[in-house]
């Protein structure tokens, strides 16, 4: 599993602040509207919050992994977020939430969203990289640091 194969720079949506996770999944979706991924941004919206209200996504250390399926989406996709501020994803660990890897697919690909999730805990895990993450001046500056940091657990 190499990020990089489903990461686009283009798909890294940074902001400064966000309300709360309501507002920034009607962001998030907003973005990807933007991006021609997606069609319905409301339903988009709606799937994450349902998917955060059964179990945070939140998974410590400043990162969450909300992941959801739709038949608005044919293939794996994989966005990414940096909110430097931080949001209160009800993290297991209490701290605020800056990286946020939105993953979403139909659901024929359960089992790449199970190893995306292993691979996204295992990257973040591995020193500080949300630090470096939220101090990155734009989206390309995000994926090459993610690049530098999933090349060195990989090696």
């Amino acid at each position: 599993m190499k990020l990089a194969n489903y990461l686009k720079k283009e798909n890294i949506y940074i902001s400064d602040i966000s309300k709360d996770t309501s507002h920034f999944y009607g962001e998030c979706s907003q973005f990807l509207k933007e991006k021609g991924i997606i069609s319905d941004p409301r339903k988009v919206k709606r799937l994450f919050i349902k998917r955060e209200s059964v179990q945070s996504t939140g998974i410590g250390k400043g990162v969450a992994t909300p992941h959801i399926f739709s038949d608005e989406f044919s293939d794996f996709f994989l966005a990414m977020a940096v909110v430097r501020k931080g949001l209160d994803f009800k993290s297991p660990d209490g701290l605020r939430v800056h990286v946020i890897f939105l993953i979403m697919s139909d659901d024929r690909d359960i089992g790449l969203h199970l190893k995306t999730l292993a691979h996204i805990a295992r990257l973040t895990n591995s020193g500080d990289i949300v630090s470096s993450l939220k101090n990155a001046g734009d989206a390309a500056a995000v994926y090459d640091l993610i690049l530098e940091k999933e090349k060195a657990i990989l090696n």
